[in-house]
Order: structure tokens, then sequence, then C-alpha cells
């Protein structure tokens, strides 16, 4: 199976091919045996997201907050939130079904300032409800109706726009339901563009060697705040992420080119082919030579 990362900018931000500039709406069906490492790397964007697992468990991290989502379980993610996924067991697949769409889908006006300028103004990163929650019911029947809709019937902007419309009065009767007492944990805007910043630096020179002191310098932090904010936004500890970035480039490469294996490991970071592929193999579970080979794990779906 193909192994696709999420498209970002070097600035995490997820470039995002809408089927129609004029009516911003995506939708998607994720199954996560298709990310490289099962991870839906870290990435934000101007779209407000709503997502809902209707396979396996996932563990779907918002800024500082890690949260284990089963099967229909729901998460709303607010605009420009960092935010990335992980399928809790690899031998268990986990799929998840999602509608975004950015505020521009809905006209600057009166509608738009009552309904949506609220959410986007308050310090709120997302939520997520459990299967039980008869809001969480309702949410997730109307991200599985826009996504069933086919969109080369008549009409199909019409139907999107309104069952999106019903969707976001759901999310404002949760929020004023919950009075904000379910807001996921509130973080200075600072820390998530600190964050980026790190993760930016790793992604332009991960074929170089990167210390620890190269992201405090980068970022303007600390070294303790440095492995902080990591753990708290990816789960990782630095070196741990800039590893596991490498490898992803290099399994891309395996795939894509005809350079030797050492050859790879050089290019992206690694001091010797031994290492590279201990790392390797650790990671995916076979060598690189058996990966290019397209000897992939596979796993039985339930």
């Amino acid at each position: 199976m193909q192994q696709i990362p999420v498209k970002t900018d070097e600035h995490l931000r997820e470039l995002i091919d809408y089927k129609d500039i004029s009516f911003p709406l995506e939708t998607w069906d994720d199954l996560y045996t298709s990310f490289p490492d099962y991870t839906l790397n870290c990435h934000w964007h101007d779209a407000f997201e709503f997502g809902t697992v209707v396979k396996g468990e996932l563990d779907f991290y918002t800024e500082e907050t890690c949260l284990r989502m089963k099967k229909g379980d729901c998460i709303f993610v607010n605009c420009n939130v960092l935010h990335m996924a992980k399928q809790v067991n690899p031998g268990e697949p986990a799929e998840m079904i999602g509608v975004g769409f950015p505020p521009s889908l809905f006209p600057d006006g009166s509608i738009f300032h009552k309904y949506f300028q609220p959410v986007m103004n308050m310090q709120l990163q997302g939520f997520c409800t459990e299967a039980s929650d008869l809001h969480g019911i309702n949410i997730a029947r109307f991200i599985e109706d826009i996504c069933r809709i086919p969109d080369d019937v008549y009409g199909y902007e019409l139907q999107a726009l309104s069952l999106s419309s019903r969707l976001w009065l759901e999310t404002l009767a949760y929020i004023s339901e919950k009075n904000h007492s379910f807001l996921i944990k509130e973080t200075p805007p600072h820390h998530g563009a600190m964050v980026r910043q790190m993760i930016s630096y790793i992604q332009e020179h991960f074929a170089e060697s990167i210390t620890i002191r190269d992201l405090t310098e980068h970022a303007h932090v600390s070294r303790s705040e440095c492995f902080r904010s990591f753990h708290r936004y990816t789960g990782k500890k630095p070196m741990e992420y800039i590893n596991e970035y490498r490898l992803l480039q290099a399994a891309g490469l395996l795939r894509e080119t005809n350079l030797s294996i050492s050859e790879i490991g050089s290019f992206c970071g690694f001091c010797s082919s031994s290492y590279f592929g201990k790392l390797f193999r650790e990671k995916y579970g076979i060598s690189p030579l058996e990966y290019r080979k397209g000897l992939l794990p596979t796993f039985d779906c339930p």
C-alpha cells in the first residue's frame, strides 16, 4: 500500500487541494495504514475540522493535549491549531472520516460574525465527544451524511452547505451546553509558533547534523522548554522526532529512487549505513532492502 503523508508547506500549514476553490469544502477518508508510521503528520490549516472514528483507535494530538479516540468518537479542531494523530495499535487498522471547511465558506456578514467568529476568537483548540454523547451522535451523523454526497450530483453544494450549517449548529449547541468546561487546555499562541519553528527547522535541515542547541537557538527557547514542547505536541523527544522524520524521508527515497541504501542513509542525515539500517528495522520491522522490494507488513482488517 502506498504511504502518503499530509502535504504541508515549510510552516507545517496543510496544502489543501479543494475540488472547487469557489466552494472550499473538503471530505476525506483516512485509513491510517496508508500513512507512514501509521501517523497523520503534524500540521495546521485555516479550516475548521471535524472527524469521526469509524474503525480502530487513535491518539489525536491538538497542541498540548492527547486524546484517545475510539469508534464513534468525534473530534473538532479549531482554525490554526497544530494537530496530528496516530493509530494506537499497528495490528488493528484505524480509520477516520472527516469534513473540513474554512470560515470563508460562509459569507462575511452578520451570520459569520454571529455564529463563527466567536469560536475563532476563543482560546479553544477543539473538543472530543464520546460515542454515547447525544451531540456527538448528531455530529457523527452529519459528517457521515456530508461524506456520502456524490460530488458530481446536481445540487451537491446546496446539500453540503445545508448539512454543514446543521453540523455547525450542533457544535454551537455542544459548546453552549458544556459551558466551556469541555475546553481542551488553553495554550499561549506563542507555544504553537515555537514548535512550528523547530519542526520547520528539522524539515529544512534533516540531512545535516542537528543538535538540541540548533533547535533552541532557532526558536529562542531553553533546552528544557525544547524538550517539554516536543513532548506536549508530538509525544516524542526532539532527537526521536528528528530520526523518525529522517526515516520517513528515507522510506520515500527507497520507494521512488534508485539511489543505493548507503546513499539514502547518508542523504537523510544518518552517520552510517549500519545505524540507518538498525533504526529503519526498529521502526518498520523490516530492512531498507526489504522495504524497497515492497515487503511491507500487512494486517488483516476485522
